[in-house]
């Protein structure tokens, strides 16, 4: 069984470090760790050359000619480490540090579920302090006999989930043949929902393993969130997080009403920001918000192209 690494960076040259010397120390060593830099500026290049820390034969470093966000890096990864054969592709941001047996322990869970036609595994993941971040949601849909099945191998430290993060993720490479790699265009923010959401539903049930245990080396540990921004250029990325959330929605809960619901939580979140006169930037956030909710509604993002994502699935 191959199993490639993924890692995608971008200016955060220590936080690579530590990711890459973790995925290097693992007790089941990655066959290959593909790094996919989104075009960094701090040096991480340096890191690759001839000579440089990670001038090894297990690593391949791929620079990518400008930032392509989260959603394009791990694009390029998937399809690059589905190039080169591998079976499992364990995909991870850059502040993403795994504990040493966090590989071996999907292993592990893969062994006990050989009958089960699996799409991904996730980590457990905690914050810096211990915290719990990156929760997945259970996987509620009913098994042949009417009842939820997400408990089954809870006494393997296994949980049925239908949807997760791009934070320690391990990927069946036959999955994605059916459905296909992650939708670029998302460029940042609910790129890992979709197409988790996507795997889980078309191709097989997914799980989260209790004993791979990662740590999310985040700033910010909360949940993602524009009024806890405060740099001008963050806020504007926003707009995709509010556009992928309308995309979502009305992709996987096939309602209108919920799609109608969301737009509402948005249009009372800008009153609430509107009425805190502490919060910085508040018409910059509002106006972002409101960009998003029109690039849902009219065309900001081609809606054929990730619509023919699910012609293979049919």
């Amino acid at each position: 069984m191959k199993i490639a690494a993924v890692v995608v960076t971008y200016n955060r040259i220590g936080l690579l470090q530590e990711c890459l010397d973790a995925i290097l120390n693992q007790e089941r060593k990655a066959d290959t760790v593909v790094v996919i830099d989104n075009a960094s500026t701090d040096g991480t290049d340096k890191l690759f050359e001839q000579g440089g820390k990670y001038d090894l034969p297990c690593v391949d470093y791929q620079r990518m000619s400008e930032n392509l966000g989260g959603a394009g890096g791990f694009y390029e990864g998937v399809r690059y480490s589905y190039s080169i054969n591998a079976d499992w592709i364990w995909i991870m941001d850059d502040d993403t540090i795994p504990s040493n047996n966090a590989l071996s322990e999907f292993c592990n869970a893969l062994k006990v579920l050989e009958k089960e036609k699996v799409s991904f595994l996730a980590s457990s993941v905690f914050g810096p302090k211990g915290e719990p971040m990156n929760v997945p949601e259970l996987d509620n849909r009913r098994s042949d006999n009417e009842y939820q099945d997400w408990y089954k191998y809870l006494d393997d430290g296994l949980l049925k989930i239908e949807d997760a993060t791009f934070v320690s993720l391990l990927i069946n490479k036959n999955a994605m043949e059916q459905v296909d790699y992650p939708y670029k265009e998302f460029f940042i923010w609910g790129d890992d929902k979709e197409y988790t959401l996507h795997l889980s539903r078309f191709y097989g049930p997914a799980y989260m393993v209790g004993k791979s245990i990662v740590t999310h080396k985040k700033v910010i540990t909360k949940r993602i969130s524009i009024e806890n921004a405060t740099d001008p250029k963050r806020i504007e990325q926003y707009y995709y997080n509010y556009r992928n959330i309308l995309v979502n929605t009305k992709t996987y809960r096939r309602e209108t009403a919920a799609v109608v619901k969301r737009i509402l939580e948005f249009n009372s979140l800008c009153i609430k920001i509107l009425k805190d006169k502490n919060q910085q930037y508040r018409w910059k956030k509002v106006a972002t918000i409101h960009k998003g909710i029109w690039g849902y509604l009219f065309g900001g993002y081609d809606k054929k192209k990730f619509k023919d994502r699910f012609s293979r699935t049919k």
